[in-house]
């Protein structure tokens, strides 16, 4: 709580605010949670006014909604567990209604609305909205159901697609679209290679989607289907329509971008995240505009990746800290060191390591560098 939140950057700023989606930072600060207490801290000690989520993942073993810092809908302290969640764990039995899974898409965009639509009119407001689609259980709406062409995963893409149509619609109702930023974009790529023999992501894929393009891996890989992802950004006046950038950028370069643009705090302030780095230049296609030179990735076993412009470097050693399970379930199967030029060749297939060992160097430079936590951005 006491760490400055972008929810923050904007309440500073007389925002009205509020988190409605999926929340998996937890509540409170103890392993077990007492379901029927007061769940803090959460979402309003981090610098929101309101909040209605998901508390962990769709489909997990709460499978009741949180508004502000109780259970939505709570009657009682009585736990009932019974049956078993998505995840395979047995669900908790709160006592109080619990989420059908289909309907948590057009619930969340619809709560989202209500608390549009009631805002005070004389200030402005940040909505921080994270949609549980597309994530596992893949479970559309009965709205939904069957009206894609690629079975129950192409059907809950067009649930997001409607709940983010819904919301912008109340903005247009509200009269503010032509006042209003609204930036979409997922957290990591999609996911594919399950085991199951009909798995509705597989089934998608025969029909012909393409989960993450032409891009190598998906989510909880180093490769570029697990962290390239689609950022799209609507601000009438400001962007212009339809145009494209090629510069790096990261989300957490959203926190430094916005508070910049709300309270004219320049990146490297200190005061936005220590690698938060502002794009609002990029955005309103400032050609003098220092954009971010460098980034890092991870993959699900701490694995790092360091981008500098179009190279991208795979490191071969583990980070200081690794757990063991981490290191033997890559490292020790001879993983090795890669390099690609992403311009040339964003599919990731032609390994450069070897025949460039000039950029090797920086980029290792540049990861232990910032592993080292001796500097924010090492020139290169």
């Amino acid at each position: 709580p006491d760490t400055r939140t972008i929810a923050d950057v904007f309440h500073d700023q007389g925002y009205q605010t509020a988190a409605i989606g999926k929340w998996h930072l937890g509540y409170g600060t103890k392993k077990r949670v007492d379901h029927a207490s007061k769940l803090t801290p959460g979402p309003l000690d981090l610098g929101f006014d309101y909040h209605f989520g998901v508390p962990q993942n769709h489909g997990d073993n709460w499978g009741v909604y949180v508004e502000n810092d109780h259970v939505f809908g709570l009657r009682s302290k009585k736990i009932s567990p019974f049956s078993r969640s998505f995840y395979g764990d047995r669900y908790i039995g709160i006592d109080a209604p619990h989420r059908i899974n289909k309907d948590v898409t057009p619930e969340l965009a619809d709560k989202a609305v209500e608390w549009l639509k009631g805002l005070d009119k004389e200030k402005p407001f940040f909505l921080y909205f994270a949609a549980v689609a597309v994530h596992r259980p893949i479970t559309p709406s009965d709205e939904m159901w069957g009206m894609s062409d690629c079975g129950p995963y192409g059907d809950f893409i067009q649930d997001l697609d409607q709940s983010v149509g819904t919301i912008l619609g109340a903005l247009d109702y509200m009269g503010v679209s032509e006042n209003t930023i609204v930036i979409f974009t997922s957290d990591n790529g999609g996911e594919f290679g399950f085991k199951e023999k009909n798995a509705p992501e597989t089934f998608a894929i025969r029909k012909g989607l393409k989960l993450n393009g032409d891009l190598r891996g998906d989510k909880e890989s180093i490769w570029e289907g697990g962290t390239r992802v689609p950022f799209m950004v609507k601000w009438p006046g400001k962007v212009t329509p339809g145009s494209v950038s090629n510069a790096l950028l990261n989300i957490v370069d959203v926190f430094a971008t916005l508070d910049e643009i709300v309270s004219n705090n320049k990146s490297g302030s200190g005061k936005s995240g220590s690698d938060s780095f502002s794009f609002l230049g990029i955005l309103l296609q400032n050609e003098a505009s220092n954009s971010r030179e460098t980034m890092v990735t991870a993959d699900v076993s701490g694995r790092h990746a360091s981008r500098s412009k179009n190279w991208k470097s795979i490191d071969d050693t583990p980070p200081e800290g690794l757990p063991e399970e981490g290191i033997s379930r890559f490292w020790k199967k001879g993983f090795q060191p890669q390099l690609y030029d992403l311009e040339k060749d964003p599919g990731e297939t032609v390994n450069l390591y070897d025949s460039r060992p000039e950029v090797v160097e920086k980029l290792k430079k540049e990861l232990n560098y910032l592993r080292k936590n001796e500097s924010r951005q090492l020139p290169l």
